[in-house]
């Protein structure tokens, strides 16, 4: 019986064609002639021995695993622009505690590493940071572990914004959820590491978002009492009142998927608190301040089934004050899902998602709340300019 599964040449057809090679090209790699490599990918030829294998899944940058049909996420539509080979590598094979066994660049090189994907993450650019991350996060791993004092505090502080920010962000808005947890609990590991209340109040945050809230994550879940936890620590840290802000942000969510609409207004508004007495600083821990937090609350109100309240929440924003293309995206997406809400015509939802679209397409193709307005949108009222979204979301 024909159960749907792909022969390994099908595979192997699949990656090149993602990577936009030839056949002739990945057959000169692999030392092999391009009659050959068709007649694998047409199952003419059987690959039977596992240095072919290994060395077309080298060629291609993907993992053999995925190649003899495993379960692996390197291969999507959208492949050829970016190449998380890299990134499942380190972050499956290697940790803070047991690093991989590589030279180690300079501390403060890999410093300005993580500073580069900081900023590729703020355009929304994922192929820079699925290129720079890797290497960064393996030497930081051989730091973590190896290095003394100074050193190895910043180390470890690196691994949590270069884990629990930078690649469980782009993981998961690239809908990798099984890697961005992974990359969260990285981070986790290396706060833990530190012993540091505040970093390890970071690196929580990384984990409670690496997955989607509607799942409830547990670590999403534990927020409130994490940031009650906290807030003892934080004294005049300011980058502590930066994470113990998204960590009220974090709770004010919680309880909204939980249905306990007064608990999440009070989380809300003391997070709005501090975000004020903070003001806007383009530099802050996930982008924490009024303008960000405006977003939060639009959020928060769509979840609550206050649409009209949303769409105050969002009308107060200044998007110009959000150094990130993604929260100004994430923005853009709380007004679509407020304006469907208040059944207002789709043409006004359809343009509020291209916009967002535009800013931050991988997170708009992958966010499951999106996809089901979309979903739902095309059998209302479908329309070409809607059916082409919904073709680049891979909907059709």
């Amino acid at each position: 019986m024909d159960d749907g599964a792909r022969s390994i040449g099908e595979n192997v057809r699949a990656a090149r064609r993602a990577t936009g090679k030839s056949l002739e090209a990945v057959a000169g790699l692999i030392g092999r002639s391009k009659a050959w490599l068709s007649k694998v990918e047409n199952g003419k030829t059987r690959l039977e021995r596992r240095s072919d294998i290994a060395a077309l899944a080298s060629a291609l940058e993907v993992s053999a695993d995925y190649l003899m049909g495993g379960p692996t996420p390197e291969v999507r539509p959208e492949r050829r622009h970016y190449n998380l080979m890299g990134l499942q590598r380190v972050l499956l094979d290697s940790s803070p505690g047991d690093p991989p066994d590589i030279p180690a660049r300079p501390i403060d090189v890999l410093r300005a590493e993580v500073a580069a994907a900081d900023a590729a993450l703020l355009v929304a650019d994922y192929a820079t940071v699925a290129r720079v991350l890797p290497d960064a996060i393996g030497e930081l791993f051989v730091h973590s572990a190896t290095a003394e004092g100074p050193v190895r505090d910043l180390a470890l502080q690196l691994v949590v914004q270069a884990c629990g920010s930078d690649a469980t962000c782009t993981l998961r808005h690239l809908g990798e959820v099984h890697l961005a947890w992974i990359a969260g609990e990285r981070g986790q590991q290396a706060a833990d590491m530190l012993d540091d209340p505040i970093w390890k109040g970071a690196a929580a945050f990384g984990r409670a978002h690496a997955r989607s809230s509607t799942n409830r994550p547990r670590a999403l879940m534990l927020t409130p009492d994490i940031a009650d936890g906290l807030e003892p620590f934080i004294g005049d840290d300011r980058f502590g009142h930066q994470v113990y802000g998204m960590l009220r942000l974090s709770s004010a969510l919680a309880c909204q998927i939980n249905g306990d609409d007064r608990a999440a207004a009070d989380h809300a508004a003391d997070a709005a608190r501090s975000a004020e007495r903070l003001g806007e600083d383009p530099g802050a821990f996930e982008l924490f301040g009024p303008a960000n937090t405006g977003v939060w609350r639009a959020s928060l109100a769509v979840e609550a089934g206050e649409p009209a309240a949303a769409l105050a929440h969002a009308d107060g924003v200044e998007p110009r004050a959000l150094p990130s293309r993604n929260r100004r995206a994430a923005l853009l997406l709380e007004r679509a899902r407020a304006r469907a809400m208040l059944g207002h015509h789709s043409d006004a939802v359809t343009r509020e998602l291209l916009q967002a679209e535009r800013l931050s397409p991988q997170q708009v193709h992958h966010h499951p709340l999106v996809r089901e307005l979309v979903r739902d949108m095309l059998r209302r009222t479908g329309g070409r300019t809607l059916r082409g979204l919904a073709w680049r979301m891979s909907l059709l």
